[in-house]
């Protein structure tokens, strides 16, 4: 969580950690997880889960070490892929199809899994705090940017309000979000 939705006055720059630490490429991402999808018996710490886009660009993979590579989402032009999971180990996936930024991901409110469009380049997706203790507190986090601003939305609002994190950013892809070693955390970008 951002704590009043506004990034740090001082930058702490602190190692990921964690699957999210192999993560920084728009077609093959990684995430700490469960046991299994909808299984959290064993925690959200469990194993390292991939999500990856197919040469053909059509479809996104996901799999973990014992389990078998399935097909999560199909599509046409898919070319980023970014993957976290909710409190109660349902698949979370910002993407992009077509050009178009996208956010698919289980809202209980409805409760299905719902598809949002984000005005924004390079989204990137993640369960900020998976530890046990923290299940209460934890929010998914969505990272994206659009006119030199970097915004973010909250899982706890339904990713309905828009969060205006930093202006005049001067990068044009976010290459990964995570947690820092320090429990901060950190947004990694990629200066032009």
């Amino acid at each position: 969580m951002l704590p009043d939705y506004v990034l740090s006055t001082t930058p702490s720059f602190s190692p990921i950690v964690g699957a999210r630490s192999y993560a920084g490429s728009l077609i093959v991402d990684y995430e700490d997880g469960g046991v299994d999808i909808q299984d959290t018996s064993e925690g959200l710490l469990y194993q390292t889960w991939k999500a990856a886009i197919t040469e053909d660009k059509t479809t996104i993979l996901l799999s973990a070490d014992n389990k078998a590579e399935y097909t999560f989402i199909t599509g046409t032009e898919i070319t980023e892929v970014s993957l976290t999971f909710d409190q109660n180990m349902n698949p979370c996936v910002a993407y992009v199809e077509d050009g178009i930024s996208k956010f698919y991901w289980y809202d209980t409110s409805i409760p299905s899994y719902d598809t949002l469009i984000i005005n924004g380049s390079t989204p990137k997706v993640f369960l900020d705090d998976k530890r046990n203790s923290q299940t209460g507190n934890s929010d998914i986090l969505l990272f994206y940017l659009r006119d030199d601003n970097l915004y973010h939305g909250v899982q706890r609002d339904r990713f309905l309000t828009e969060y205006l994190l930093a202006s005049d950013v001067s990068s044009d892809l976010i290459s990964v979000v995570g947690m820092g070693k320090d429990w901060r955390v950190q947004i990694h970008l990629f200066i032009c």
